[in-house]
């Protein structure tokens, strides 16, 4: 960081560079991490919401063959009234895998459902953490910023000093010559 010096003999001023520097690459690293876990659980949130969409247009489509399936059984055995009962069983048992088609994807879209409400609740827990972390940041940005701002000041402390020593030796120099 081009605009943070961390030169001089003391220890103490590299110490507190350093760790400045430190925060500065833990806050960085807890960003990275926290934005790569955001991004996994919208992906996966994403993923169910289109599975859970996909099973209830199927389930829709399901429903719109039983009812016209109904319908038309209705009418069939209104108007072939005579005929012999075998017959009538082949449209039952289409009916009844429909139903119990119809039931499957039902029970699969409540399973989805859940699945979706339990990824919500992930991602409100993600949220709160985010704004946890976030909050950690500014504080942590805080901290490195006083740091850094006492650090420039005992640097500028430490070259006053110098000066004065340098001067301290050049006048008593000039009065031993």
């Amino acid at each position: 960081m081009p605009w943070l010096t961390c030169r001089g003999p003391g220890g103490g001023r590299m110490l507190a560079c350093r760790a400045a520097l430190g925060l500065a690459d833990q806050i960085l690293e807890l960003r990275r991490r926290l934005d790569e876990e955001h991004a996994a659980y919208k992906r996966k949130l994403q993923a169910y919401q289109e599975g859970q969409q996909r099973q209830a247009q199927l389930v829709q489509k399901l429903q719109a063959k039983v009812s016209l399936r109904s319908a038309r059984l209705g009418r069939a055995r209104g108007e072939l009234g005579t005929l012999p009962p075998e017959l009538g069983w082949e449209h039952s048992n289409d009916l009844e895998n429909a139903l119990i088609r119809l039931e499957e994807e039902q029970q699969r879209s409540t399973s989805l459902a859940q699945v979706n409400a339990m990824l919500r609740e992930q991602l409100d827990q993600a949220n709160t953490a985010n704004q946890a972390l976030s909050e950690d940041i500014r504080k942590l940005t805080t901290d490195w910023a006083k740091a850094r701002e006492e650090l420039e000041q005992r640097e500028a402390a430490w070259r006053r000093e110098e000066e004065v020593r340098v001067r301290l030796v050049q006048c008593a120099a000039r009065g031993a010559v």
